[in-house]
């Protein structure tokens, strides 16, 4: 609830800037300023969505967690939907998220909360990749050979 208040104070403070300014620097330059902004968003969206997914994809082809590629993109798709937001203050907010240290401050920001402890108090690894590594390593030449059986098919 408190974050659906935010939101909405956000919205309407970037409205009270947005006729503000509008006013002071004309309604021409304010509609070029949203549109410019707005093409801008979308195009971020449909660029970065779909390097993000091929990043994930080989990063997922390699064996690794794409963790780093989804928050990046996260982070772009962001910043999109700021810029395609009318007003002054969601489109200064979407450029600071497409500052080059926006991803990693985004990255700690999500994760400190959810270090930890995970449901009912289940410890969560702090570098899920590194215990990973640790246990294939470990594993023995029985874990990796293929299970035998029986196939009993469906029936028609």
């Amino acid at each position: 609830m408190p974050l659906l208040i935010l939101v909405a104070l956000f919205a309407i403070a970037d409205f009270a800037v947005l006729f503000t300014l509008g006013a002071k620097i004309g309604l021409l330059a304010s509609l070029v300023w949203i549109v410019a902004s707005g093409a801008l968003g979308i195009h971020l969206i449909r660029r970065e969505s779909l390097l993000t997914l091929q990043r994930a994809r080989a990063r997922m082809a390699a064996g690794e967690i794409p963790s780093d590629e989804i928050l990046a993109g996260a982070s772009f798709v962001l910043a999109g939907i700021l810029l395609i937001a009318p007003g002054f203050l969601s489109d200064i907010v979407g450029l600071i998220c497409l500052a080059p240290g926006s991803g990693q401050l985004m990255r700690r920001w999500s994760t400190r909360g959810s270090r930890g402890a995970g449901p009912k108090g289940a410890e969560i690894p702090g570098d899920w990749d590194a215990h990973r590594r640790d246990s294939d390593s470990t594993a023995s030449s029985a874990d990796t050979d293929p299970i035998e059986g029986e196939y009993l098919g469906k029936e028609r």
